[in-house]
């Protein structure tokens, strides 16, 4: 893997896992701890560039993409919209503590998620249980 990944949380035999695009470690943590008790391979990349690495290595969609706007290279908002014509099952939720007001969010991306920065552990989980009910329903 490149060198730029992060750390990784690897559940025994998960089915599902969650992938964390933010060059803040410290975000990554604060998720990847949320998310232990839930049994699910979480997966940090610091940038746009690894993330779709990380996707492409994987056989199965990511249940949860939380991704930040700002970031090195490709911000978040063409990372979304890349993946989200790519992936068919993933919840996608873009997070910034920057883009609050969502009256400037681009149309495109309306269907999007999105959780400001700072977050709480429980908006993590609600988007989660999202993220498993729609995961399960697609086709």
């Amino acid at each position: 893997m490149p060198s730029s990944f992060s750390d990784e949380l690897k559940p025994a035999a998960t089915p599902h896992w969650v992938l964390v695009v933010d060059d803040e470690v410290g975000i990554f943590r604060i998720i990847s701890e949320s998310l232990v008790a839930e049994q699910l391979e979480v997966v940090h990349a610091k940038n746009a560039k690894d993330a779709i690495i990380v996707v492409e290595q994987h056989k199965k969609e990511p249940l949860l993409i939380l991704l930040d706007v700002l970031m090195p290279g490709m911000d978040g908002l063409t990372l979304a919209r890349k993946l989200g014509n790519r992936l068919k099952h993933s919840k996608l939720a873009i997070m910034s503590g920057h883009m609050t007001d969502l009256s400037w969010w681009p149309d495109d991306l309306r269907e999007v998620a999105f959780l400001a920065k700072p977050f709480r552990v429980h908006e993590v989980m609600t988007l989660l249980d999202v993220a498993r009910s729609e995961y399960d329903l697609a086709p």
